[in-house]
């Protein structure tokens, strides 16, 4: 896992807040660009809203490996690495 300097570590734990904030029971979690992901969901014939998180390139593994490892949240098979966008669906 990369390092981060404390000032990182803050706008990751903003991150994470937020996403706290939304996240109900039975929901998944990835990193994806809204657009792909969009197009992904539509050719999938997924119903779903994806909830969008606006996220530094660089915090977006180790936001979602927090919700997986830590959280015991489940991994949405469309999440990519190092996306702008962390989302729940």
């Amino acid at each position: 896992m990369a390092k981060f300097n404390p000032k990182q570590v803050e706008e990751i734990n903003a991150i994470i807040k937020s996403v706290e904030a939304e996240l109900k029971p039975g929901m998944e979690i990835g990193a994806k660009e809204r657009a792909s992901l969009a197009g992904l969901l539509q050719v999938n014939k997924i119903e779903k809203r994806p909830k969008h998180f606006k996220s530094k390139v660089e915090y977006s593994d180790a936001i979602v490996s927090y919700f997986v490892k830590e959280k015991g949240v489940t991994k949405n098979r469309f999440s990519g690495n190092n996306q702008s966008s962390v989302y729940i669906i």
